[in-house]
């Protein structure tokens, strides 16, 4: 199914009947990043998977892929769907967005799921590894990015246990054009600082981080939790030390049960 934003065609899915929670995933990867963990939610709630755009089947649009967009996307979907407000969960760049959700459509949001998404913005060690990766590929090292992203971004447990998981997220990975893995390197290098909003955030929150992740790592996580909690706001944090930055996809019935828990703890929020 597609609907429109900002002048884009832009791909989703979903599954299940109930409370609506949309799941964001990943660069660079698509929709189906999240759908065991999707699949297991859907007898709670009505789980809303979108390729953000420039990923899967979702056009990129001209210029850089920014959360801000993403976020406006999101809304649109919302609107698209007639849902009035829902549960968030990201994980990477999709956990990214969830912090410009909250700065957007603060009176969307039921709750928040962050995997594996760091609140602080970009340190100069990392817009310089951006800077180079970006020159990469527009020389042509496409297929050298992807290996390097596949190594980096799922855990070295998963790697040796499940190397079909391997090969199903390069399948991914090598459907995203140049062009779009740009704008994206792009937008994150442009990617605000979050650690004030996450101060800020008036919903209950899931804080969940992957032991073996080496992007966002279980101490940026946990300060995470900690800024939540430290302007009031409820959260619960959880660890799994066998997971990489990927652990939705990676670990997905074990992801899916912490879900599952805390959407149970929390349906009743207005």
């Amino acid at each position: 199914m597609t609907f429109h934003s900002q002048g884009s065609a832009l791909f989703f899915t979903a599954i299940g009947e109930g409370p609506a929670m949309m799941l964001l995933h990943p660069t660079p990867v698509d929709h189906r990043f999240w759908l065991p963990v999707a699949q297991i939610l859907s007898s709670r709630c009505r789980v809303i998977l979108p390729d953000l755009r420039g990923h899967g089947r979702s056009e990129a649009g001209a210029g850089p892929i920014t959360v801000e967009r993403l976020a406006e996307d999101a809304a649109a979907l919302l609107d698209h769907l007639g849902i009035g407000n829902a549960f968030f969960g990201g994980c990477s760049i999709g956990g990214y967005t969830l912090f410009e959700i909250w700065r957007q459509i603060p009176s969307r949001v039921r709750g928040l799921a962050f995997c594996c998404s760091r609140p602080q913005a970009d340190d100069d060690a990392v817009l310089s590894r951006r800077r180079e990766t970006i020159a990469k590929i527009k020389a042509g090292e496409r297929a050298a990015f992807i290996e390097a992203q596949l190594n980096a971004l799922i855990g070295p447990t998963a790697r040796q246990r499940s190397p079909h998981l391997v090969e199903a997220a390069r399948e991914m990975m090598r459907s995203v054009p140049p062009e779009a893995l740009i704008a994206v390197q792009e937008g994150l290098a442009a990617r605000p600082d979050s650690v004030a909003t996450a101060r800020a955030i008036g919903v209950p929150c899931c804080v969940l981080a992957g032991g073996e992740d080496i992007s966002s790592p279980p101490t940026d996580m946990r300060r995470l939790a900690t800024e939540i909690r430290q302007g009031g706001g409820t959260v619960e944090y959880t660890e799994i030390p066998d997971a990489g930055h990927f652990a939705p996809f990676e670990q997905p019935e074990r992801v899916a049960g912490i879900l599952e828990r805390w959407l149970d703890q929390n349906q009743s929020t207005a």
